[in-house]
């Protein structure tokens, strides 16, 4: 999907546009990970294997699925960080 699709997605369906601006996030921070010599198990652990959603803390990384089906909108550390 290319960023003159994504646009109008963000006008059509705002839903489908923040799954896709997920999964572009997701296969960028997996291309990083390669190219700074991560191997595939920490690439999948890291990025594939964690829900479609953003942690709204200061990580600015993606969700677990613990935090995720916790109902909490931010992963654990960032959690811990904010109660400081």
């Amino acid at each position: 999907m290319n960023q003159a699709q994504l646009d109008r997605l963000a006008y059509d369906d705002p839903d489908e546009y923040i799954k896709q601006e997920v999964i572009m996030a997701k296969k960028e921070r997996a291309k990083q990970m390669k190219e700074q010599g991560h191997d595939e198990e920490d690439i999948k652990s890291e990025v594939w294997h964690r829900p479609n959603q953003w942690c709204q803390g200061t990580c600015g990384g993606f969700l677990t699925w613990e935090a995720h089906n916790a109902g909490l909108d931010m992963c654990w550390s960032c959690k811990y960080e904010d109660m400081d």
